[in-house]
């Protein structure tokens, strides 16, 4: 697997984003909102999402977004090497699934953009 996008939690996604298409020359992918947002930055896109930093759930500002052509297998596959890996989630086409290192820090498979 390749990684595929950086997420970036946010409470303001528009500020953000705008800061590295202005700073860096990055180009938004589909649609942008206060919500979501992400851009091409070459071999793996920065994303920005939304959280209220109010919520008192947080457990990281970033994630790590891994491609994967079959999150079924790769997630059996990542479980057989000891990562404690969430239950697949379903968006339309787009399978996704969380997990965590050693560490306690998060990372995704995603089928999105594959």
């Amino acid at each position: 697997m390749q990684i595929s996008r950086t997420i970036i939690f946010t409470p303001n996604v528009r500020v953000l984003s705008e800061f590295y298409e202005t700073c860096f020359g990055l180009e938004p992918i589909g649609e942008t909102g206060d919500d979501w947002t992400e851009l091409d930055a070459g071999g793996c896109n920065i994303a920005f999402h939304r959280i209220d930093e109010h919520s008192g759930i947080r457990d990281g500002w970033i994630k790590l977004v891994f491609g994967s052509g079959n999150v079924e297998n790769d997630r059996q596959r990542l479980e057989g090497f000891g990562a404690a890996m969430s239950e697949i989630v379903k968006f339309g086409d787009i399978e996704l699934c969380d997990g965590r290192d050693p560490d306690g820090n998060w990372f995704q498979i995603s089928s999105r953009g594959m």
